[in-house]
């Protein structure tokens, strides 16, 4: 049951990481400091678990971290691509009318 824990903190720890990364680069003050503040938490989650980490559990934890990376990249892509293509559509529908 460890083993899902671990997986699943450290995926989600390096998927809140990533993402804020991307808060950063784009200047994105609000979303970066509410994450901030999840990142801490979850900080101090792993930190919890992993410490007393079983082989096991340690390749659970070290399993969630590539995919928690990956995950975030292509959700925040896919958010960014979102809102400038309904951006494109709507300053093209001003212009039209």
């Amino acid at each position: 049951m460890n083993e899902i824990g671990l997986f699943c903190g450290s995926f989600v720890f390096v998927f809140a990481l990533s993402f804020q990364q991307q808060n950063i680069h784009y200047k994105r003050y609000i979303p970066a400091l509410i994450n901030a503040a999840f990142i801490a938490a979850l900080n101090l989650f792993v930190v919890k678990l992993g410490s007393q980490a079983s082989p096991s559990e340690m390749l659970a934890f070290i399993a969630g971290q590539p995919l928690g990376t990956t995950a975030a990249m292509w959700i925040h892509e896919y958010r960014t691509r979102t809102k400038s293509e309904s951006a494109k559509a709507s300053s093209f529908f001003h212009r039209t009318v």
